[in-house]
């Protein structure tokens, strides 16, 4: 069965899925895009997601040319028409073809979906090494804490990690304010209390990260927003990273400094518990089969 993707209006093969060459999202990054999990053939978190990228959308000045409604629908028709139950999609909209005129110009969409492939089990049982990013994040760019899909200076980030034997990099702000890595958001754990950035560094606000929030007040763990620095990450006792796919990932190192005593903290294995419970919950089965 040929690939089946969501463009604009209809299904169609992924083969013969095509977009304008003058679209804006392919000539200057201008677009935004939602990487989500579908476990049981639903989708975690959708309203989350699709409120966040509708507020960007506003905040950019992207319309995006549908509701809310209309592309919950469109994500559950590619995961049917692919026979997919546990699943990686991407959501991408763009400003449409430069080629047509601004007030007529429709949006471009695009949704994709695939089998859903886990991270290593291992990095769950030992944790993963993070470096420092020598890129900077800048808080006065304006897509800064969007999803847009001008996201090449993140994949330079994420492979100068590998080829080092990285998972993630870390970003920080130009005024050395810890950020996020470049395909996460990041939490620390000090003396059984969690940190995080705030949205406003500005950061992505993140699916993951707004999900073990919630964990955290739900279980009245301690939880602070508030700069962070260097001195924070290296004094932690706990680090671990937070998206949709990865959920919650352990942090052993920060490049050759050892976190807390080097292997997965209790308040990290805690968290990951409630995260996929969570999860389950949210996309489990009911009695006659279907997920809800």
């Amino acid at each position: 069965m040929a690939e089946k993707v969501f463009l604009n209006d209809k299904l169609v093969d992924a083969g013969k899925a095509n977009v304008s060459v003058s679209d804006s999202g392919l000539l200057y990054g201008a677009g935004l895009f939602e990487t989500m999990r579908a476990r049981n053939g639903k989708v975690f978190a959708l309203g989350d997601h699709l409120d966040r990228l509708f507020s960007s959308a506003k905040t950019l000045s992207i319309d995006i040319g549908c509701e809310k409604e209309y592309i919950a629908e469109a994500i559950g028709k590619v995961l049917r028409a692919n026979d997919l139950k546990d699943a990686r999609l991407r959501l991408t909209v763009t400003g449409g073809a430069m080629s047509q005129e601004a007030e007529g110009r429709k949006s471009t969409l695009v949704i994709t979906a695939a089998g859903l492939t886990a991270y290593p089990a291992e990095y769950y049982r030992k944790g993963v090494m993070v470096l420092l990013c020598p890129y900077r994040q800048n808080p006065n760019d304006p897509t800064c804490g969007h999803k847009v899909t001008s996201y090449f200076p993140r994949m330079i980030g994420l492979k100068f990690a590998h080829e080092k034997g990285a998972a993630e990099a870390l970003w920080f702000t130009t005024d050395n304010r810890l950020a996020e890595g470049c395909i996460s958001n990041v939490f620390l754990v000090k003396d059984s209390v969690l940190y995080t950035p705030p949205v406003s560094t500005p950061v992505l606000a993140g699916i993951a990260r707004k999900a073990v929030c919630r964990i955290a007040v739900d279980n009245s763990i301690g939880l602070i927003e508030k700069d962070l620095y260097i001195d924070d990450v290296l004094h932690a006792d706990e680090i671990f990273l937070t998206n949709v796919i990865m959920q919650v990932m352990p942090v052993n190192s920060v490049e050759k400094h050892t976190v807390g005593e080097g292997k997965v903290g209790p308040m990290t294995k805690m968290l990951k518990q409630c995260f996929d419970q969570m999860v389950a919950r949210e996309c489990r089965i009911t009695n006659n089969g279907r997920s809800r």
